[in-house]
């Protein structure tokens, strides 16, 4: 056995453990990495996820940023309930609200691979309220990607989650003042949506995390993006010079080619922004739910893992004979983008 799957190895599946004063049965491992863990954990029937992270030994430790947003959204829809959190002599821990499959996970599940538009919309908006969210909060994301958004357990699958705030970074304090940008900020996030910013070594600000936003969307509807896609060979360096590229009209034809035009709006909107300028997270909103109502794209249709038999089955939703309807929270009106 490597010496990776044994630093992975923090907890004892089949036992149950002790910490302040709590007990938590380990039922079985959900994924591992080489410092830390995500277990799948039982208290009184109820089930959780406990995040893991040694404390020797750890290069870059992350589990505190997992703290200290969820310390802050915890009970925030779309932002998983913190239950437990501390240390051992061992391991650092955070317990929190189990969700489901992430977006990745799901899209492959799919039988073309893609989801259908309806349910990209209704992602989009989702998303974009969560990153509305945790602006407000005082953090940026700086890895949107859709392995970091998952969806609930059941009648809660209508609702996304953001996961993961290993990379996420305070840009402002708690009374709303700004940090000064450094002069040089670390290329961070998954190349194909990391902004061009992160790709320039530039520190990062609130419009960066919605150029990476828009670029997750772009790959959803139309299956990849110029500089991912299956044809294509992922390159860093040309993932930058496409980003720059597609500032010039010609990029972003070839970058919006085949979708409403509202969606170079949204960009426009996006790559104008100063440094210091809040997002019109709700007018970007607005925008997507008008495109969507001038194309036809129904909103109130169930997310396609709702009606797909495999997903299904991995979110505890009835079977597809029982009529499935959104919640009264997840319906999409104008509420969902209501002044902030």
């Amino acid at each position: 056995m490597s010496s990776q799957s044994h630093e992975c190895r923090l907890l004892p599946v089949g036992k149950t453990i002790e910490l302040q004063s709590r007990k938590w049965k380990v039922e079985s491992l959900i994924s591992s990495g080489p410092f830390s863990s995500v277990y799948l954990v039982e208290q009184d029937g109820m089930p959780y996820a406990m995040k893991v992270e040694k404390q020797d030994g750890c290069m870059r430790p992350v589990l505190k940023l997992d703290h200290a947003v969820l310390s802050r959204l915890s009970g925030v829809v779309g932002f998983p309930q913190l239950a437990a959190s501390g240390r051992t002599t061992e391991f650092k821990y955070v317990v929190m609200q189990l969700v489901g499959p992430d977006i990745a996970t799901l899209l492959h599940m799919m039988p073309s691979k893609r989801f259908s538009q309806s349910t990209v919309y209704k992602y989009a908006l989702q998303t974009l309220e969560r990153i509305r969210v945790l602006h407000g909060a005082g953090w940026l994301n700086r890895d949107l990607k859709t392995h970091n958004f998952a969806v609930g357990l059941g009648s809660d699958s209508s609702t996304v989650y953001m996961l993961d705030f290993g990379l996420t970074r305070r840009y402002r304090d708690d009374s709303g003042t700004r940090f000064l940008l450094r002069g040089y900020g670390p290329c961070v996030g998954t190349f194909p949506y990391a902004p061009l910013a992160s790709a320039s070594f530039m520190d990062q600000t609130p419009a960066d995390d919605l150029e990476g936003w828009l670029y997750m969307i772009v790959h959803l509807l139309r299956g990849g993006l110029p500089w991912h896609n299956q044809r294509v060979h992922l390159d860093i360096a040309r993932c930058r010079e496409w980003k720059i590229y597609a500032r010039r009209e010609t990029g972003k034809r070839r970058l919006f080619s085949g979708l409403p035009s509202g969606w170079i709006s949204i960009f426009n909107s996006i790559i104008a922004l100063n440094a210091s300028d809040t997002p019109d997270y709700n007018k970007i909103s607005r925008t997507i739910v008008a495109m969507a109502q001038q194309n036809g794209i129904d909103l109130s249709v169930p997310f396609d893992w709702q009606t797909n038999p495999t997903s299904r089955m991995l979110l505890g939703l009835t079977p597809l004979s029982e009529e499935l309807t959104l919640s009264p929270t997840q319906t999409f009106d104008e509420t969902l983008v209501s002044a902030q």
